[in-house]
């Protein structure tokens, strides 16, 4: 997305013309009379919000379009898109300034968690199915499948398509939309801190593009908790960028400096060290087909 339009976006949000628009305004004149800002504002920006598909006109009056549902209605996690989330972003790549004298990202907004779920559930299918087959090349013969930090279940749901038994295990706060937006889906699912521990007797743990949001110590102990939740024999499979292998990796660091506090993106030889620390053998790093992205192996001895 162009970033005057991503500013433009966030600009109409902060400035309260998205929710004018949304349940009291229609007119630019009107706009600009609610929000406070100039007419002149007001009319550019519904132009262009028309013209990006985001509203349309209806006589003298913009009304949100379908494409919009993200920024004025958040009824259905899966109609958010990824709009909110990237604005969410935004605000805090304003901060970083502040966060790199002070080393924390400022407090999360009341909607981080809705629109962060909203944004991960579109990750189109290709990916899906593309890391999912190298979980399923490394144990085709599982039956059980931890998926770890899977938020809104993109990759749970592909698993169960394929007729392993799947448990999700997340923070509470997406648990909760979650048991919304998974309510018809054969997954179980499990709230809890996943550097604290996981649920156990798994043959397969997946673990997808959550190690970057996490801290170096944080990481070890997560495949600590990966190991033990596996049976013996089990795999264990992450799947993130590889800051050395792959494109736009280090750049991912940076925004994770700007949105976590101790995210960033990580080499092979750090994953080697935290995988071999944990017990795992037989590790190795592959490119994931038709990605950006690199599945991360490692195997539980068998007993």
């Amino acid at each position: 997305m162009d970033y005057r339009v991503l500013c433009l976006l966030w600009a109409a949000r902060e400035t309260g013309i998205v929710d004018a628009v949304a349940f009291d305004a229609g007119t630019p004149d009107e706009v600009a009379d609610k929000t406070g800002v100039t007419r002149r504002a007001a009319r550019i920006t519904l132009e262009a919000m028309a013209e990006l598909g985001f509203l349309e006109r209806v006589g003298n009056e913009y009304e949100p379009t379908n494409r919009a549902l993200g920024l004025f209605a958040k009824v259905d996690v899966r109609s958010i898109g990824s709009v909110p989330h990237r604005l969410d972003c935004l605000d805090r790549w304003l901060a970083l300034p502040e966060t790199m004298r002070t080393g924390t990202p400022p407090e999360t907004p009341d909607e981080w968690t809705t629109n962060f779920v909203g944004a991960m559930a579109t990750v189109d299918e290709t990916t899906v199915r593309a890391c999912v087959t190298e979980a399923v090349h490394e144990r085709p013969d599982a039956e059980r499948v931890l998926d770890i930090g899977g938020g809104p279940g993109v990759f749970a749901k592909e698993f169960v398509r394929r007729g392993f038994e799947v448990t999700l295990v997340d923070q509470p706060a997406v648990i909760d939309i979650d048991r919304r937006f998974l309510e018809r889906e054969p997954i179980e699912l499990v709230a809890g801190d996943i550097t604290d521990d996981l649920p156990t007797d798994f043959d397969v743990a997946f673990c997808s593009r959550v190690a970057h949001a996490l801290g170096p110590d944080e990481n070890r102990i997560l495949l600590r908790n990966a190991f033990a939740a596996l049976d013996s024999g089990g795999v264990a499979v992450f799947v993130d960028r590889i800051r050395g292998r792959a494109d736009g990796a280090a750049l991912m660091g940076a925004h994770m400096l700007a949105q976590t506090k101790n995210g960033d993106a990580y080499t092979a030889e750090q994953f080697s060290d935290w995988f071999e620390d944990a017990g795992f053998e037989r590790f190795e790093i592959r490119d994931v087909l038709g990605t950006n992205l690199q599945a991360v192996v490692g195997r539980r001895p068998r007993n």
